[in-house]
């Protein structure tokens, strides 16, 4: 019995595994919103800054986990494609804010259609599925994402985390 529940337990993480594989490749992919070509980075900026309008860079780099210096470079090659642009914070003259062009508007406009249209696909596919089954899927994925956490803990204190100088060689 242990060892059925072990065999199903390896399936579901080949399952998880298969799903981070398509994630991954989903990412590396140029996408195209109504002829605009962007780079999954760009469209998550895009997103950013569309769902929380004067965002500072500051802000965006916690979120998405990222150096300030990465969200810079990221934010000033949106600007010069001129999706976003920068005010100055009135309260805070240290700080800009930022915000998303009428070209930009568009962008996110059109990026919002897709994943919508991406998000109803998905949940569609899932309409075999109970309620109940979807929270206890949520549960054991937050499960598996606690130990995930763990495992990279343990491997920084063992010091296997790629260093920047090794990711780029």
């Amino acid at each position: 019995m242990e060892n059925e529940r072990y065999n199903l337990f390896v399936q579901l993480v080949e399952e998880f595994d298969r799903g981070c594989d398509l994630a991954e490749e989903y990412d590396a992919l140029l996408h195209n919103y109504n002829g605009t070509i962007l780079f999954q980075a760009e469209s998550q900026m895009i997103k950013m800054i569309g769902d929380n309008p004067g965002i500072t860079a500051s802000e965006i780099s916690k979120r998405f986990g990222k150096t300030g210096s990465a969200s810079s470079q990221l934010i000033r090659k949106m600007k010069e494609k001129g999706w976003v642009r920068q005010e100055r914070n009135p309260d805070n003259n240290r700080l800009y804010n930022l915000f998303l062009t009428e070209e930009g508007e568009t962008i996110y406009q059109n990026h919002k259609q897709f994943e919508e249209r991406c998000y109803q696909r998905t949940f569609h596919s899932l309409d075999e599925f109970t309620e109940e089954e979807l929270r206890v899927y949520i549960a054991i994925q937050r499960c598996m994402n606690a130990t995930f956490h763990l495992d990279v803990e343990e491997s920084r204190k063992l010091g296997t985390k790629r260093q920047k100088s090794n990711a780029s060689s």
